[in-house]
């Protein structure tokens, strides 16, 4: 069964609050604020090669829809 994770910025405790309550049932539903405080990179240039195999922490899209919008949704399997 597919799951759905719904990550809400920090600054719309608001919104966390009333998904929460309105999903909060649902089934294979997650409702969870978004953790991550600054960016971990010291410098803004990256490094010369990307030592990690698998990019699960690539996910564009979804940086840019928190950031615009103060949320998104993930699918999870």
């Amino acid at each position: 069964m597919e799951r759905l994770l719904f990550i809400v910025s920090q600054g719309r405790r608001e919104l966390y609050e009333s998904l929460r309550v309105v999903l909060g049932q649902e089934r294979g539903v997650e409702v969870i604020l978004d953790r991550r405080v600054v960016k971990r990179r010291r410098h803004e240039v990256p490094p010369a090669t990307e030592r990690r195999r698998y990019g699960r922490r690539g996910r564009h899209l979804e940086d840019a829809e928190i950031q615009v919008r103060g949320w998104t949704v993930v699918r999870l399997p």
